[in-house]
């Protein structure tokens, strides 16, 4: 692969971008910002392979340029443990973390008489073609094994998000969902370079790495605070049991049946649910219970999670109010905001799914004038 100036400029992005994570200048989700800049700077190493090895500097400083091909079994690593702190409701450092560092010890050790001597192990042709045969698969194995263990990490973030939270677009990480697809696209790139060699493909590779670094940077800088908890609410959530209908039951009949009364006066009579920022612990503190107690009577007695027992209720006020001499007064926008919605777009995705229609549609189908939105 040529484009030794794309890939020195994507490079360069690749480092600003890592160090801007790393400075943490806007002090939101710190510890996976932090190993997300990791992960950028060690993409930006692995891009400026290519140039440098154009300028010989391989061969001027051969151990430096061993160390920074070495680097890339950090890459996959790094990228992991970003998106376990990004959807992990702890914050804390954990040493079991560090075995996935492990291979790259391994290599390390495995390179040391290099280092050392400046020449490589000498091995038989048999053991050599095994060796070499481990070494040229051990790095596209692990980025295929750590891509795959990512995105279901995230996968199975995005499913947990809706039973603490009544508005998730704010939380949801789409933005890092799409850029583990982009990185898909770019490990079958990367595949074509090892493995098949096609030329048409290997053409448009420098430009796929940098447009990848392009939407990391532009998502990543506009990032807000996932978990807006305090302490002591992140450490209730993170207590709450998975829910299933066969396991032994976490609240008494009495006290269900005492928070279910409670969670009735809460959302009929003080519609709780138009608070745009209604989350799983502030309805807690208003049925006076933990976040588990909360979590499992709307498992239990609702059958549903706490993002679609609180958006029904809203989305019946909103056909109300579509109903009312509101909707003369107000676009949808601001029927979704009356509502307890924080985006139009959330507002009608979630009412095209309770009632089959959209907002107009609905309108319409009661045979009420339709408004034009603004």
């Amino acid at each position: 692969m040529d484009s030794p100036i794309t890939m020195s400029i994507t490079s360069g992005a690749a480092f600003l971008l890592g160090f801007l994570l790393l400075s943490h200048l806007r002090k939101v989700n710190v510890p996976a910002n932090s190993y997300l800049g990791y992960f950028v700077i060690t993409l930006g190493l692995a891009m400026i392979e290519i140039p440098l090895f154009y300028r010989n500097f391989h061969l001027e400083y051969p151990n430096l340029f061993e160390m920074i091909g070495l680097s890339r079994f950090l890459t996959a690593p790094f990228l992991y443990i970003s998106i376990l702190h990004f959807t992990s409701l702890h914050k804390k450092f954990e040493k079991k973390i560090l075995w996935h560092f492990f291979p790259f010890i391994i290599f390390l050790f495995f390179r040391l008489p290099f280092f050392i001597t400046g020449k490589n192990i000498e091995f038989s042709y048999e053991t050599g073609r095994i060796v070499f045969f481990v070494l040229g698969m051990a790095l596209p194995l692990q980025a295929l094994l750590y891509w795959i263990v990512s995105f279901l990490k995230l996968q199975k973030y995005l499913n947990n998000l809706q039973q603490i939270s009544s508005s998730i677009e704010k939380n949801n990480l789409i933005w890092l969902k799409y850029f583990l697809l982009i990185l898909m696209l770019i490990i079958l790139v990367w595949f074509n370079l090892i493995f098949f060699n096609l030329e048409y493909l290997i053409q448009f590779t420098p430009f796929l790495y940098l447009l990848s670094i392009f939407f990391l940077a532009y998502f990543s800088l506009k990032q807000r605070e996932i978990f807006d908890f305090t302490k002591s609410e992140l450490n209730e959530l993170s207590s709450i049991q998975i829910y299933k209908k066969d396991s032994p039951k976490r609240v008494s009949v009495k006290r269900l049946n005492e928070l279910d009364e409670k969670l009735r006066i809460l959302t009929e009579s003080e519609k709780v649910y138009l608070e745009n920022d209604l989350s799983l612990p502030k309805l807690a503190k208003r049925l006076v219970a933990s976040c588990n107690e909360a979590s499992f009577v709307i498992n239990e007695l609702y059958q549903d999670n706490f993002y679609n027992f609180i958006n029904k209720y809203r989305i019946e006020e909103a056909k109300r109010l579509l109903l009312s001499d509101k909707y003369n007064q107000l676009n949808v926008l601001g029927i979704a905001f009356e509502s307890g919605f924080n985006s139009k777009t959330t507002f009608n995705t979630t009412f095209k799914k309770c009632t089959g229609q959209s907002p107009t549609e609905f309108v319409k189908s009661n045979s009420l004038p339709i408004k034009k939105e603004e």
